[in-house]
């Protein structure tokens, strides 16, 4: 079970890191892997409501780039069966972010995941993240995508 949790973070990381280093080839590629690495997600507090929970996430751009218009989705991780986990389309828009995020600035996102989800298909005690925007201009060639899993660790 480890082993498939290894395995998808990996996958998950090698297609962000690819959708990256694609949309950005204007920006030195050499640089865009490492750079993008440091840009972290982590979740700060859950608040477990009637309705649903409720995420506090900091987002903290270490990048040395300007992060424009992004946009940040969490979402939990769909049971596949003994296959492993596998992307959820069904994905919540966090709140509170910010056009522009300058190299070194934390933003407080906030995260509303109703209770509408079976517990035997999906691991709500693991929180994916997609985040979409630009580096340092909002143009295609500086479009990119980063994704990854378990916000908990």
């Amino acid at each position: 079970m480890r082993k498939r949790k290894i395995t998808l973070v990996l996958m998950t990381l090698i297609i962000g890191l690819s959708t990256v280093i694609i949309g950005c080839s204007n920006i030195n590629s050499n640089q865009l892997p490492e750079e993008m690495d440091k840009i972290k997600l982590e979740v700060v507090s859950k608040s477990e409501l009637p309705e649903g929970i409720n995420y506090a996430i900091k987002l903290k751009n270490g990048s040395s780039f300007t992060i424009k218009q992004n946009t940040v989705y969490i979402s939990y991780p769909v049971n596949n069966g003994s296959s492993g986990y596998m992307a959820n389309q069904a994905k919540v828009q966090a709140e509170g972010n910010k056009l522009d995020i300058r190299p070194g600035e934390e933003i407080a996102l906030s995260v509303f995941i109703p209770n509408v989800f079976d517990s035997e298909k999906v691991d709500q005690n693991r929180l994916q993240y997609e985040i979409e925007g630009y580096i340092n201009e909002v143009k295609d060639s500086n479009h990119f995508g980063q994704s990854g899993g378990d916000l908990f660790n």
